[in-house]
């Protein structure tokens, strides 16, 4: 439950948020995710319910759905200051308006507006996201559904403001309870040997061939930690690669312990190393283009001698450090790398991966 302040009204409303049904479907090693929020206006007047609710870092929402009086309002994406504006005239003029947007304090909060909603109305709000999921140690495929956020919000000192002008408290626990529900099918070929929830006890239905349902096995479930759901492969993968309908791939590759102990065992091999670093605007938050300097950083120190190697920023366009070829790892290309390392700026514009991956492969 949200408490919302009107700053030309002393009265305090307190806004309820029903209930939460999450529901999953994990394809190899990403996931859809579907969050079902109701919200319900008990009061005698019209209201604004102001929700914030944490998303994984590297998902991506591709579903908003706004759904009153059996009307389904499908939202539209526009440039977060024309959203807020166009939001703050529509609840100027009286009409219902939502509003879903990235909370500036940290990326993987969003801050949900439901304005002017009318007194004994119920508002189902449906947002759609996928994710790519951790591969741990090669073998167990990791499934996270934040439900919690992070102390980084002081209730003592910070609220929840929204563009109409309201503000909000925020407020940590909550009396509702989440349903959830996760489909886990088509793991292209791979045998599961064991899911299992190290968060919360759980049910498991083998719906068909190749096909589990898990649920929660607790009616009431409060959202006070996290949904983790792990699911162990009777074989290890390192190399993966996963085609979707609608002509999607993701590929992920991991390199084994036994493939780095023979890059370093046999001198007389020649290895190429490339190093493609993300640069485009997604990268802008200090914290994140800091952690790839340091990483690459490290991997530029510990390659092996005589080896060769090369260094591609990416964006709308990419970007070699040597042109066309690799080089010899030595101290006059090693220092040139350093020096493109340490000013690397996320400057590339939009995130382009098939210009990228056609240079590369």
């Amino acid at each position: 439950m949200l408490r919302a302040v009107n700053q030309n009204n002393a009265s305090t409303q307190f806004v309820p948020l029903k209930s939460i049904n999450i529901h999953g479907k994990i394809r190899l090693f990403a996931a859809d995710v579907t969050i079902t929020q109701v919200f319900r206006n008990d009061e005698p007047t019209p209201i604004e319910a102001v929700y914030c609710f944490p998303i994984e870092e590297q998902a991506a929402i591709y579903g908003f759905v706004a759904q009153i009086d059996e009307r389904n309002i499908v939202a539209e994406l526009k440039e977060k200051k024309e959203a807020q504006q166009d939001y703050t005239q529509a609840l100027q003029r009286g009409h219902g308006a939502y509003l879903m947007e990235q909370d500036e304090k940290s990326q993987d909060n969003f801050i949900i507006n439901v304005g002017a909603l009318p007194p004994s109305k119920e508002c189902t709000i449906t947002i759609s996201y996928v994710t790519e999921l951790e591969l741990v140690q090669g073998s167990t495929i990791r499934f996270v559904v934040p439900t919690t956020i992070a102390p980084r919000y002081n209730p003592d000192k910070h609220g929840i403001a929204s563009p109409a002008g309201t503000t909000t408290k925020y407020v940590q626990t909550s009396p509702y309870t989440i349903e959830f529900c996760c489909q886990v099918e088509n793991l292209g070929g791979s045998q599961i040997a064991r899911i299992n929830s190290p968060s919360h006890p759980i049910e498991i239905d083998l719906a068909q061939r190749d096909s589990y349902t898990v649920k929660l096995a607790q009616n009431n479930t409060h959202l006070d930690r996290d949904i983790l759901i792990s699911i162990e492969l009777a074989e290890k993968h390192d190399n993966l690669i996963a085609t979707i309908e609608s002509g999607a791939v993701m590929a992920t590759f991991m390199p084994t312990e036994d493939d780095c102990q023979r890059v370093t065992k046999f001198g007389h091999q020649t290895n190429e190393f490339i190093f493609v670093v993300d640069c485009s605007g997604s990268m802008k938050d200090e914290s994140k283009i800091e952690l790839a300097r340091q990483a690459i950083l490290l991997f530029l120190k510990s390659l092996p001698m005589n080896c060769h190697f090369n260094i591609i920023r990416f964006g709308s366009d990419y970007a070699a450090l040597f042109k066309d070829i690799s080089v010899i790892y030595n101290e006059e290309n090693a220092r040139k790398a350093e020096t493109l390392i340490k000013t690397m700026q996320a400057n590339l514009g939009g995130t382009e991966l098939v210009s990228i991956s056609q240079r590369c492969l």
